[in-house]
């Protein structure tokens, strides 16, 4: 799950072009910062049009209804066990996490959130792995299935709590994508916070290249460890490699939690792309798959054909290696 405000990604969009060709169209370009990342749009209009007013409401909106953040959004209202009604929206994302959360076995669970607190809380000052019992007490009030929701309501067992970040990210470039669309943009592309959904092409007649970034920990140069070429179709990446604790045994604890075991995920797969038709869909399985671990991973990959993935894992013998799907080969700039 993510669980820290992005100061760079995995993922960095290459080759935009401003300029125009034509006198009837641009390329237009909506930077900026929010949901605790930054964005950036692109997509081709007419000389004159820009829809950065109707893409900050975008981000209001699902913030007023996702962020645990804000402390009067709906989801901060239900993890504070009063009664607040559902939108559309938010029952659309807690399908997609109902769906996920099944298809994965339980490695992405948006309920998940108590544990994230405790292990904030609990190795805040010291680098003491907490006693299991404690976990094991926190892992009790987890778990999907003890989620009741209507298309109208939310009832959450006693001391549970949602957290939607490693889904609501991605649902909000999906949100902006279909809102260009219902303008009648036919080539864009939408980023927030790494999360990429691209349609059509640039101004200059270029499809949407986009680059993976190498699993680094410095934040100071982007290298790439691929390219690729993205139409059509979502991509979201999920990455442990540079928000960990080091333990006094050299062990690290990454910031991604397993909600099956109730601890932080430890094993050698640093990053995972997954391309989906919708954003939604990449980002949470792109969250699930990293909290697997390699093999998982790739039989997960190998039994969903429907969707394509990259994993950048570490050997020990080897050092930095790739695994990608034969659909994602295709996809890779050459």
């Amino acid at each position: 799950m993510k669980h820290f405000n992005f100061l760079s990604f995995p993922i960095v969009v290459l080759l935009l072009a401003c300029n125009s060709n034509s006198n009837d169209f641009v390329q237009r370009i909506n930077r900026g910062n929010a949901q605790g990342t930054t964005y950036n749009i692109q997509y081709l209009v007419k000389t004159g049009t820009d829809y950065q007013i109707n893409i900050d409401s975008i981000f209001r909106f699902v913030d007023s209804e996702m962020s645990t953040y804000i402390p009067n959004s709906t989801i901060s209202k239900l993890n504070k066990g009063e009664n607040a009604p559902i939108s559309e929206h938010f029952f659309k994302v807690l399908k997609k996490s109902e769906e996920v959360y099944e298809l994965t076995g339980g490695f992405f669970d948006v309920t998940v959130f108590p544990l994230v607190n405790f292990w904030k809380i609990e190795n805040k000052d010291e680098n003491v792995i907490p006693d299991s019992s404690k976990v094991d007490s926190v892992l009790h009030i987890t778990g999907f299935k003890k989620v009741v929701f209507t298309e109208n309501s939310v009832s959450l067992p006693k001391g549970m709590s949602l957290d939607l970040n490693a889904i609501a990210q991605g649902y909000t470039v999906d949100l902006i994508a279909e809102f260009l669309e219902s303008k009648g943009v036919e080539n864009y592309m939408v980023e927030v916070g790494g999360e990429v959904r691209a349609k059509g092409k640039t101004i200059n007649e270029n499809i949407w290249k986009i680059g993976i970034e190498k699993p680094t920990e410095s934040t100071d140069q982007t290298a790439f460890q691929t390219v690729i070429v993205l139409k059509d179709k979502s991509l979201a990446t999920s990455g442990s490699y540079r928000k960990y604790k080091t333990m006094p045994d050299g062990s690290r604890l990454s910031h991604v939690i397993n909600p099956i075991t109730g601890y932080p995920a430890n094993h050698n797969l640093l990053s995972v792309s997954v391309v989906a038709d919708d954003c939604m869909t990449a980002d949470a399985l792109a969250t699930a798959l990293l909290v697997m671990g390699l093999e998982d991973a790739k039989q997960f990959a190998k039994a969903h054909p429907e969707w394509d993935y990259y994993f950048i894992y570490f050997d020990k013998y080897k050092g930095y290696n790739t695994w990608s799907s034969d659909g994602f080969k295709e996809m890779m700039f050459k």
